[in-house]
């Protein structure tokens, strides 16, 4: 049995960032949430939820609300603009200013041709949906407090809103304004969230933990129910008008349903909690349904969970750095780790001992060295970020600009010293990510969709060629060999092309139609593989341009065991030295899929016995000793389950791996105090 060295990875300090809002569009089975620090995740949800696009934020941003329109993204913030995203190049489309300063609020009218904001001073502004934008219709009276939140009655001709002390229906035919009063003079009461049914009942949620049904006509309150023990700050209703679900600074997560009372004679409907889920530890600010009434729910405790009922399934997504965040140079076995304001490179510990039994823990002969840290200007968030393969080079993203410093590694007697690339060619475009191909060559996806090769030397960055994709098509992830020969892409329209550099031709790969989440090319035998949203994996042999045999016997359908996981596959790496062993991994495991094991296809789904034992692991960089996997095989897949994150894992040289992890108890600690519940015999 094969075995490795591996270098734990646990002083990434991440820190995670709360989910401030998120938007559901069934459409196209995708996900927008916000984060604190101002970027948008883009999560598709077509088979099991991923990060497709992230939307970096800038330093002083802000997104309070978010919203879906056929295909086409907007937000809100304090900054008093209405932003539309260019979901192609990454950035913002355009910006329309909003009357009465910050906005807290956006709703879309359920025939998508209008859109409301509410503002800072009282204001709710309409605005018309039209192909090149959206147009400026007209704003309603100017109303006392702020407008904290907003939304459309189906028949388009009723708006909701939420201030302090008072929730206001607005009939947008009439110009009329119905104000219901919440609470009394005595007390301030903050209606946090509200939301109308087809009915014409209005549904609130307020600072007392109270969700309250109103009579719209009337303008009377028909029921109460204390639903929390703290603010109610999001209200989600169903599709069928019959349910609706609110949560808040008290983490619970409540059905408020309608039933029927009473005898036969006298009937009468009214609304009861029927359902709590307690799947969060802190405050929950966003609630995003589904149209079969999935639900996906967010807030301080920064995890996204996806739950519904029947059958009872909850499915926590931690939050994990964005994708460019780590970047491993494996034959200098070096790290290079990326913050907001900078970035780090680390050379991995070593252990003079090798061999032994498996699980044992090495001692350390170097430990880890931070060898430079790179900081960008007060006002940038660094993007993305890349190392070469000996880390020589060093590259990462500003606002879509390529900064390229040469990094000189420490020698007996020298200095670390490090060299920006002033001189960058005028041809280089504005970048979204950007890859290392070999030494002294970079490959960049430019913000209009087409690939850029760089050639990088001392004094300047100059194009070396530019590859070309189909038509509309913008990358979404790219791969390529130790040797930057080949460059493998996959694009937002699910297709995977090829591209051989040292022979200036390309290759478009079968077609499949579930999104890409992981590529690799085998380092000798050019062999790609590449892994599916649907846990499905192909091998492709680049050669013969076919997929291989053992693609078309063993892998052609999915293995039962990767069926049932949750998390997609984030990363593929090779063994040159093992060539049949294909190293992947996802959230919370290790899977090694060897190809000399060939399963018949009957028993490839079969589960195979589980035993626990401890890896190999290099104690250098690993300081507990209690870290135990469940190692389990099936045909000619071995998954090592982790107790941590698993960010990133890859092969360095030799017989070395490196696996990024972090703590969910270390990341529990950096978020703020949750509510304090008094329970019967707790302290």
């Amino acid at each position: 049995m094969t075995q490795f060295t591996v270098h734990n990875v646990r002083f990434y300090d991440f820190e995670p960032q709360a989910i401030q809002c998120m938007a559901y569009e069934d459409a196209s089975n995708r996900l927008a949430l916000s984060r604190a620090d101002g970027s948008v995740e883009i999560w598709n949800c077509q088979n099991r939820p991923f990060v497709q696009l992230v939307l970096p934020g800038g330093v002083d941003s802000s997104v309070e609300a978010l919203v879906w329109c056929k295909g086409r993204l907007f937000s809100a913030g304090l900054h008093g603009y209405i932003l539309e995203y260019n979901l192609f190049s990454g950035g913002v489309m355009s910006r329309t200013a909003v009357t009465g300063g910050p906005t807290w609020c956006l709703a879309l009218s359920k025939d998508k041709r209008k859109l409301a904001a509410g503002t800072e001073e009282g204001y709710v502004c309409v605005f018309d949906v039209v192909d090149e934008g959206i147009m400026y219709d007209r704003a309603l009276e100017k109303q006392e407090g702020r407008i904290l939140h907003i939304c459309w009655h189906s028949s388009g001709e009723y708006i909701v809103t939420g201030s302090v002390n008072c929730v206001r229906l607005w009939s947008l035919t009439e110009g009329r304004v119905t104000r219901c009063s919440v609470g009394n003079s005595a007390s301030e009461v903050i209606v946090w969230c509200v939301g109308i049914l087809d009915d014409m009942t209005i549904v609130s949620g307020d600072s007392r933990g109270k969700t309250c049904f109103w009579n719209a006509k009337l303008g009377t309150i028909t029921q109460e129910v204390q639903t929390h023990k703290a603010d109610v700050l999001s209200l989600a209703v169903c599709s069928d008008n019959k349910s609706v679900y609110v949560a808040g600074v008290d983490p619970h997560i409540v059905q408020v349903s309608k039933v029927q009372t009473g005898a036969k004679t006298g009937k009468k409907e009214c609304w009861v909690k029927s359902n709590v889920r307690l799947i969060h530890t802190h405050d929950v600010r966003a609630l995003a349904l589904t149209c079969d009434d999935k639900m996906f729910s967010g807030g301080v405790d920064t995890v996204l969970v996806l739950s519904y009922y029947p059958p009872k399934t909850v499915i926590k997504f931690q939050a994990l750095p964005h994708p460019g965040s780590i970047s491993v140079a494996g034959e200098a076995e070096s790290i290079l780790l990326r913050y907001n304001e900078h970035l780090e490179l680390w050379q991995l510990g070593s252990s003079g001992e090798d061999g032994g039994p498996t699980g044992r823990f090495l001692p350390i002969s170097k430990d880890r060295v931070k060898l430079l840290e790179i900081g960008a200007h007060e006002d940038e968030v660094i993007e993305w970020c890349a190392v070469s393969p000996q880390s020589l080079w060093i590259t990462y993203i500003v606002k879509g600009n390529i900064r390229i410093f040469q990094f000189y590694p420490p020698k007996p007697g020298s200095h670390i010293s490090v060299r920006r690339v002033r001189v960058m060619s005028k041809e280089i475009k504005s970048s979204r990510q950007v890859l290392w191909l070999g030494e002294a060559r970079l490959a960049s996806a430019a913000t209009d969709g087409v690939i850029q090769v760089i050639a990088v030397s001392e004094m300047e960055a100059s194009l070396e060629k530019e590859l070309a994709l189909k038509p509309g098509c913008s990358v979404v992830r790219m791969s390529t060999n130790p040797d930057g020969s080949v460059l493998v892409v996959a694009d937002n329209q699910h297709n995977i092309t090829a591209f051989s550099l040292d022979q200036e031709n390309s290759i478009m790969l079968p077609s499949y139609n579930s999104p890409v989440t992981a590529i690799g090319v085998h380092p000798t035998t050019r062999d790609i593989v590449v892994v599916h949203a649907d846990m499905t994996i192909k091998e492709y042999d680049l050669t013969k341009q076919k997929y291989t045999p053992f693609c078309r016997d063993f892998l052609s359908a999915c293995c039962s065991d990767l069926s049932k996981r949750n998390s997609v596959i984030h990363n593929v790496s090779y063994d040159p030295l093992h060539a049949h062993l294909i190293l992947l991994h996802d959230d919370s495991s290790i899977i090694v899929l060897d190809k000399q094991k060939l399963a018949a296809k009957e028993k490839l789904g079969k589960p195979g016995k589980v035993r626990r034992h401890e890896e190999k692991l290099n104690g250098g960089n690993c300081k507990s000793s209690n870290n135990v996997a469940k190692v389990g095989t099936t045909g000619a897949f071995s998954f090592v389950q982790r107790s941590n994150q698993v960010v990133h894992f890859t092969h360095t040289r030799k017989e070395s791996l490196v696996s990024v992890e972090l703590n969910p108890l270390q990341l529990f600690d950096k978020l703020p105090p949750a509510l304090k519940v008094k329970k019967f015999g707790g302290v």
